[in-house]
């Protein structure tokens, strides 16, 4: 028996966002050498969505990382365009390292590059012009939800043992007519199947994309990253090639595609956003901190890669106490996706979800941070926590804003 439609109206667009070659390239220190070409193109994707109350809108770009001045732009552009208040624009990165800079000022700290306005204004005008085609599309939609899990793809990047969390999520709309409007997806993993590679590409989120719009015509599938600062595919890839990139994204895309078949009707799609600054503490800055040897060449190479950093991250943050963060929220339904800016850890989402299995954390959300490391991982003296300028505090504050909100939806 078929459901009835939500209230919820819905329209969606894709735009190229690929900048020409020639320019230097995000997510690497030691890559110098600048782009030399496209493999595929990196793309910006737009879901405008409306109940009876609000108009949100959630973009999602194939970039590093995108910092509260580059998204402050988009945020006002693709307002103006649909005639909401810039906090009704969500935009998140993919986190692909093999795009270009110009998009986030903070890493590495103390040598950032800077925000390319010619870069970010194009972008934004092309967004904000799929907005302005896509308002007066709005169609009444159905909305479907289903979970699953794909260890396959993401590992812990440090030790060869399974991600935490390897949660799928899929939200499909589809029309008065069962034709696909857009997919929302999100998984936990850092899109670096390409290393330093020297051309354009979406990497694995892209590779997703592709294959979830062969099996859906006329849909846009929007990419959300979630908790993965120490996730990587360092150990499920067989290599780091354009036909790896395409294999393990092919898995992504499929078992969102697979998802979407069994996907379950909201009866309740109404929207919500909100949001909540918090001060995150600094740790304390090792002139040069000691760094015992593991035995294991590469975890040395990356801690010391980490430990170098540390005059940079003195330097940066000297006279300070704390650094301010936004996280945002928004919600479809029972539906609840928690925006962080930066690379929050999967036992974060693990925490969130035994809370609520339908809450999610996204990363890479409206600016960009840092890394928010474990205590675990400060013990361990891991590249993420050698490179951040925080402690456990920072994990755990947001955890705690998190559960917060949560107690708050429940009352």
């Amino acid at each position: 028996m078929a459901t009835p439609l939500t209230r919820l109206r819905a329209a969606a667009a894709q735009v190229d966002i690929t900048p020409p070659p020639g320019l230097p390239m995000d997510g690497y220190i030691a890559r110098v050498e600048v782009s030399v070409g496209v493999h595929d193109p990196l793309s910006g994707q737009i879901l405008v969505l409306e109940d009876d109350q609000r108009r949100i809108a959630i973009v999602t770009l194939d970039v590093l990382a995108i910092s509260a001045q580059a998204a402050a732009i988009l945020r006002a552009r693709i307002a103006h365009s649909l005639g909401v208040s810039e906090s009704a624009v969500f935009v998140c990165a993919s986190h692909t390292h093999t795009a270009a800079v110009g998009w986030q000022n903070w890493f590495p700290v103390g040598a950032a590059p800077s925000i390319s306005p010619e870069l970010v204004n194009q972008t934004a005008r092309r967004l904000a012009d799929a907005a302005q085609t896509a308002r007066p599309r709005l169609v009444p939609v159905q909305v479907v939800a289903q979970t699953g899990v794909l260890p396959e793809l993401a590992s812990d990047r440090n030790h060869a043992r399974p991600a935490l969390d390897s949660t799928v999520a899929a939200l499909g709309f589809t029309d008065r007519k069962g034709k696909p409007v857009a997919v929302l997806f999100h998984y936990a993993c850092h899109p670096t199947i390409l290393g330093a590679a020297l051309e354009y590409s979406a990497d694995f989120p892209g590779a997703a994309r592709q294959r979830i719009q062969r099996a859906l015509p006329g849909a846009v599938a929007l990419y959300l990253n979630g908790a993965a600062g120490n996730l990587s595919t360092r150990f499920t890839r067989r290599s780091q090639t354009f036909e790896e990139m395409e294999r393990l994204g092919g898995l992504l895309g499929e078992r969102v595609v697979a998802l979407l078949t069994t996907a379950q009707p909201l009866d309740d799609a109404r929207l919500g956003a909100g949001s909540r600054t918090l001060r995150l503490p600094l740790r304390s800055f090792a002139a040069a901190p000691e760094i015992p040897p593991t035995g294991n060449p590469r975890i040395d190479q990356v801690r010391a890669e980490g430990a170098a950093l540390e005059a940079r991250l003195a330097e940066a943050f000297k006279g300070r106490s704390s650094q301010p963060a936004e996280l945002r929220v928004f919600h479809i339904g029972p539906w609840k996706f928690f925006g962080i800016p930066g690379e929050p850890f999967d036992e974060l989402a693990v925490s969130i979800r035994q809370h609520d299995p339908r809450a999610l954390v996204v990363g890479y959300a409206n600016d960009y941070l840092g890394y928010f490391p474990t205590q675990e991982a400060v013990q361990a003296m891991t590249y993420e926590a050698l490179s951040s300028p925080y402690d456990a505090r920072a994990h755990q504050l947001i955890q705690n804003a998190i559960l917060s909100w949560l107690a708050e939806y429940k009352a």
